[in-house]
This record gives C-alpha cells, sequence and structure tokens, in this order.
C-alpha cells in the first residue's frame, strides 16, 4: 500500500527516500473569499482539502505502487467576489507560483502533481492551464487541475456528470447555483464544515438582469450562437451572468438555494470530482498531456 507524505514534515534524508517517478504529488489550491452570509472565509479551501483526502483515497485503491506527497495548502486565488473580506491575488501570480513550485518538484524529478481546488473564476482557472501548459512544455510534468474539467461539466449541464452525481441544473453549481448555494453549501457539509445556523431560512438569490457590460457580453453571445459557435456562446453567457450578479450593488454574497443543501448531495458531488481527477490522471499516467482547457481560454490574453 502507498504511504502519504507531508512535504512539510519531511527531512532531507526523508525526502531523498521518495522515488520520485513513482510518487504522485497533490496540493489545495483556492483563494480565501465571502461565501454568502452563511458560510466560512475558507470555504473553497476546506472543500479542496477534503477533495485532497479523497483524491488520496482514490489513488491508493488504483495504484497501490505509488506514494503520495502533500503539499502545503496555497491559499492564492484570482477573481474572488469584490468584497470586503475576499483577498485576491493576481492570475499573473498565481501563474508565476505554480511554475515555481513545478520548476523545483521537477528538479528533484517529480513529475506529477494534482491541483485541489474549487474556484471558478475566470482568470484563476486560466492562470491554472497557462502553468500546465509551461509545466509540460519545459519539463514534460503534469500539474493538475481536475476543478477546470470539472466546473465547465456543471455550467454546460454534461448529460453524462450529472448523470453521475445525480444533481439536477440548478443545484449542480452551474449559473444559477454559482456561488454558495446549494451545491456548494453542500459540499461544505459534505466536507464538515458547519454554516451559520440560520442557513436553512436564506431565500434563493437569483443572477440579476443583466444591464451596461454584462448586457453587452450577452448580446455578443447572441450573435455567436446565430453563427453556430455554441460552445463560445455559451462561455459568453456564463461570463454575462457572473458579471449581471458582481455588479450589482443590491445582490445577495451568494447565487442559488443553500437552505436546499444536503451532505448527501455534497458526497455525490465530490464523487464526481473524484471521477475527473482519476481519468486526467490516467493519462498523465500514460506518459500524456491531460486537457484541463477551462471555459473561457479563448478569451484569455484579457485576463487581467
Amino acid at each position: 500500500m502507498n504511504r502519504i507524505y507531508k512535504y512539510s514534515e519531511l527531512n532531507l534524508a526523508g525526502l531523498r527516500k521518495l522515488k520520485p517517478g513513482r510518487t504522485i504529488c497533490l496540493m489545495a489550491v483556492s483563494p480565501l473569499e465571502v461565501h454568502g452570509p452563511h458560510l466560512p472565509l475558507g470555504t473553497d479551501i476546506l472543500i479542496a482539502e477534503k477533495l485532497q483526502m479523497e483524491y488520496c483515497r482514490a489513488i491508493q485503491q488504483r495504484h497501490p505502487n505509488f506514494d503520495l506527497l502533500l503539499l502545503p495548502t496555497l491559499s492564492a486565488g484570482g477573481d474572488p467576489l469584490p468584497l470586503e473580506g475576499s483577498i485576491a491575488v493576481g492570475a499573473r501570480t498565481l501563474e508565476k507560483l505554480l511554475v515555481a513550485y513545478v520548476h523545483s518538484l521537477s528538479r528533484l524529478g517529480f513529475r506529477y502533481l494534482i491541483i485541489c481546488d474549487n474556484h471558478g473564476g475566470p482568470s484563476h482557472q486560466m492562470a491554472m492551464e497557462i502553468a500546465a501548459r509551461k509545466a509540460w512544455r519545459r519539463h514534460r510534468f503534469a500539474l493538475i487541475n481536475p476543478f477546470n474539467v470539472v466546473y465547465r461539466k456543471m455550467v454546460q449541464h454534461d448529460q453524462s456528470f450529472l448523470q453521475l452525481v445525480q444533481l439536477t441544473p440548478g443545484k449542480c453549481g452551474d449559473n444559477a447555483d454559482a456561488h454558495a448555494g446549494t451545491n456548494e453549501t453542500s459540499l461544505a457539509l459534505s466536507a464538515g464544515i458547519s454554516p451559520c445556523a440560520e442557513f436553512r431560512n436564506l431565500p434563493p438569490a437569483r443572477i440579476p438582469k443583466a444591464a451596461g457590460l454584462s448586457a453587452l457580453v450577452g448580446f455578443a453571445a447572441a450573435i455567436l450562437g446565430r453563427l453556430g459557435l455554441t460552445g463560445a456562446k455559451a462561455d459568453l453567457e456564463h461570463l454575462k451572468n457572473m458579471l449581471a450578479w458582481i455588479n450589482n450593488p443590491d445582490a445577495q454574497t451568494y447565487l442559488g438555494q443553500p437552505a436546499l443543501a444536503d451532505p448527501g448531495m455534497g458526497d455525490r458531488m465530490i464523487k464526481g470530482h473524484v471521477a475527473v481527477a482519476m481519468d486526467l490522471l490516467e493519462t498523465a499516467l500514460a506518459g500524456e498531456k491531460p486537457c484541463t482547457r477551462p471555459m473561457l481560454w479563448w478569451m484569455r490574453a484579457f485576463r487581467k
């Protein structure tokens, strides 16, 4: 059976005893961010650390000959909800941090790092992908962020994924449930996070009507749809909805219905995260670059 080591607790001799080619590194990476009135600022981090544990269990079952190396949690992320209490780290800063981690790990001979993440900020996910492509190009190092894939599946209502997690639109972390709603509160419950007692009384929070920039983005999405560019249309519709929400001064600090949250729903969503992560890991172990292209990737030039 493989063993789990914590990087911060190893001494140099212990680190040198590891076989880098038979070791999979994992690191939780998510921002500190406001999650409605009912969840802690570290919700994304705590869920990411729960995912890290579940990824480890799955790897132990599938690949018992690999050891696991846990790096300390990196509390950093772009595009948090722009409110007092959120701490933003620019996309380029996050990208440089990840590239630096990869550079050091690759010099030690390691080849795999799974990012355990639960944050859907566009520039955050783009930074992950840019770092992943640099890692592969420079070092043939597989930097894997499963949430880039999971988030797209949630938002775009991927039928096979929704069947796997047994969740329906509006409760699966999609546009209508994008932040601290049914899905994320369920994940929090599954991770052992205790929301404030009043969360069952919170009213539904819906996406405000598009206006200004969000309306302009929605107009562009409609044009792309008429041109048959359905993927780009879906990306822009998502961006329209998020802009309409964060730019509305009267909007709630959550989207969806936290009152409907249930730990069993969170357990099933974690199962979906694990399935995606293991598929990507198998690709990496086969010597190929895992594909984790996020939503809005074609707009990465505007990620600042």
